[in-house]
């Protein structure tokens, strides 16, 4: 009796530590350089290489020794703890408890300043510290120089290995990989954009192979933690990424060579101790208390609403390579000037407009290659236009010739004529084809989203139907089975991506198109096999195709179509699906008269909508080259800037 109540209560006590470890949620803090404005000046050569001004153009994120004492001033006054990463992961391991507002020290790139101004205020303050090191500087001998970006610095700007030892001795500092030489950047593409190194790479006018990618990768991480073993007689268990950069291929590499937690970049989350991979806020010396504050008290975050555009790459496309300049540049300046948040970038190639790719814009295993334009465009506009680019992307409708299954109607065993040309989504080998064309997007290129095409359907005569006459439940039955299969099949693609994709799965968001008709007329659920409280639990975002003149068979006016839309977004209200997972996406064109929507008549239907409460607007298409919708009265409507 005795021992099954001292098991009950050690289960107990298990149950407890491991529900506190989910529990608990600590911010981590990331600096780099320190310099010291009041030090007197500097008079050898090297000295003034790396003094003052110079020092904050080198590394953009130095602060001052008198603003990092007052930031440790600050978490010690307002009651947080700073912790090392061993009490984290006692934590998570249940043999240990983090006390109340715990907060982690990082410090990136192994400068000297570490050591001479950093580490004295650790040990006034008592306060630990995760210290990574580029090994493959660390390694360079003194008097050498070492590669920093542009710049060739001396190796006196970077700690010792002697240095190191005696503060990871104080048991203050603990040391993490900061990789050996991925600290630098890459070419991504033909046209050179630069990327982090931690990604594929372009060279000698080809790209790198899959296994090349992840054998250099391999290779420089392993070097890394041999180095770190040899020099410290500690092996390390965390790896840094520089630049914050990554995707899960690398990850999972450098968990196989024992670094199996990483620290990231940009996060505006705390982390529980769960977490193996650990978001950063990014501290400069224009970082405030009150963001400190909101950061380190979980109150940060607040998911930014949406405004997006459809761009097609078919308007970019130029034999001409001059022109495809000048189209390239009008694309970058007018989403620059638009101030959205979001753009959605085809990705596919349709030169017949029958929404079926015959080809892409990136280089793949299956199909023609148009022109490898989507990397450098989706870069440019990430880093340019300041927007978050989603890889517009057909779930089905690809077209590889034969030798594929194809989605058939049951009644004459053929395609569709009326619908898309649609690969099985039942078929192995389609599947297959379809995830390595998803799965060398994400290698050969940067983006932090997918949208899926409005090809993901399935009629009540496709895919997995009963033989024969249906009851009206066995049709029900038969497209909630579907829709649910090709979600699945959605995620199969997205995780596809995910091997390769910018900075892992929590920057890579979803969303899907929907048909509007699903909506306000609910027997259509089972023509498409689709619905709309799915999507919003399978998806970050489902874009409703808001556009009244495709969706009515006779012509409207201009009131009845304000009149749908309003109804529209009273259906979705009615479904209880929370309006900040939806993107109601208007038509910019109505095809059925082949003339532009009027701006005004765009706008309006932007102001029905938020009063309605809608937070995320997006249309399709967008004409940069002919300044339609006009960005002069759009903007005002559509633009999230104040």
């Amino acid at each position: 009796m005795n021992c099954k109540r001292l098991l009950a209560g050690l289960f107990a006590g298990l149950m407890l530590q491991s529900a506190y470890a989910a529990d608990v949620r600590y911010g981590v803090m990331c600096y780099h350089n320190v310099i010291d404005e009041t030090a007197p000046v500097v008079k050898t050569k090297e000295e003034q290489e790396m003094a003052g001004a110079i020092q904050r153009r080198y590394f953009p994120q130095t602060i001052t020794v008198q603003r990092l004492a007052a930031h440790f001033n600050w978490l010690r006054d307002n009651g947080y703890t700073p912790v090392s990463f061993k009490q984290i992961q006692d934590a998570r391991t249940g043999r240990a408890k983090l006390p109340p507002k715990p907060v982690l020290l990082t410090f990136d790139d192994g400068y000297m300043s570490f050591y001479t101004k950093i580490y004295p205020l650790l040990k006034a303050f008592n306060y630990p510290a995760v210290y990574a090191l580029v090994t493959g500087w660390m390694e360079t001998p003194q008097g050498g120089r070492i590669a920093y970006g542009k710049q060739m610095l001396p190796r006196s700007a970077f700690i010792t290995w002697e240095q190191v030892r005696e503060m990871q001795k104080s048991g203050l500092v603990e040391i993490a990989s900061h990789t050996h030489d991925l600290h630098r950047s890459i070419t991504g593409n033909p046209t050179g954009s630069q990327f982090a190194a931690v990604f594929p790479e372009y060279k000698n006018g080809r790209y790198e192979t899959h296994a090349a990618y992840k054998q250099r990768v391999h290779n420089d991480l392993k070097r890394s933690v041999d180095i770190i073993t040899a020099r410290t007689g500690v092996r390390p268990n965390v790896i840094v990424w520089p630049y914050g950069q990554f995707n899960e291929t690398a990850r999972e590499i450098a968990a196989g060579v024992g670094l199996d937690n990483d620290f990231t970049l940009f996060d505006e989350t705390l982390n529980t101790t769960e977490q193996r991979s650990v978001g950063r806020a990014l501290i400069d010396n224009e970082t405030g208390y009150p963001l400190m504050k909101a950061y380190l008290d979980g109150q940060m975050f607040t998911p930014p609403h949406q405004r997006a555009v459809h761009i097609d790459l078919d308007y970019l496309h130029d034999p001409d390579p001059a022109q495809v300049e000048r189209n390239f540049d009008k694309l970058i300046e007018r989403i620059y000037k638009m101030g959205i948040t979001t753009v959605y970038l085809q990705a596919f190639a349709d030169d017949d407009g029958n929404g079926v790719a015959e080809a892409v814009y990136f280089p793949n295993r299956h199909l023609k290659v148009k022109a490898d334009l989507f990397s450098r465009v989706a870069w440019q506009l990430i880093t340019r236009s300041n927007v978050k680019v989603y890889a517009w992307m057909p779930m089905m409708a690809f077209d590889l010739g034969s030798g594929y299954d194809y989605v058939t109607d049951s009644r004459t065993g053929k395609p569709s004529a009326n619908h898309y040309l649609r690969l099985s989504p039942y078929s192995a080998k389609s599947r297959r084809a379809v995830a390595e064309i998803y799965e060398d997007l994400a290698f050969n290129s940067r983006f932090n989203g997918l949208i899926f095409h409005d090809d993901g359907f399935l009629t009540d005569y496709e895919g997995n139907t009963a033989a024969g006459a249906r009851s009206a439940e066995q049709y029900r039955s038969e497209a909630g089975q579907k829709g649910d299969d090709l979600i699945g099949y959605s995620d199969m693609l997205k995780q596809a991506s995910l091997k390769y994709s910018f900075n892992g799965k929590n920057e890579m968001k979803t969303a899907r198109n929907l048909y509007a008709g699903v909506i306000t007329r609910p027997e259509s659920q089972q023509w498409f096999a689709q619905s709309l409280p799915k999507f919003a639990a399978a998806y970050d975002y489902t874009a409703i195709m808001a556009m009244p003149y495709m969706e009515n068979e006779q012509p409207l006016s201009r009131k009845e179509a304000a009149r749908w839309m309003g109804k529209l977004v009273a259906e979705v209200k009615r479904s209880n699906v929370p309006l900040d997972k939806t993107v109601f996406e208007l038509q910019a064109v109505n095809w059925r008269t082949k003339q532009p929507v009027p701006a005004e008549e765009m706008t309006d239907w932007m102001t029905l909508l938020k009063k309605e409460g809608v937070k995320n607007l997006a249309y399709y298409p967008d004409n940069f080259l002919q300044d339609q919708p006009p960005l002069k009265t759009i903007k005002p409507a559509f633009s999230v800037q104040r």
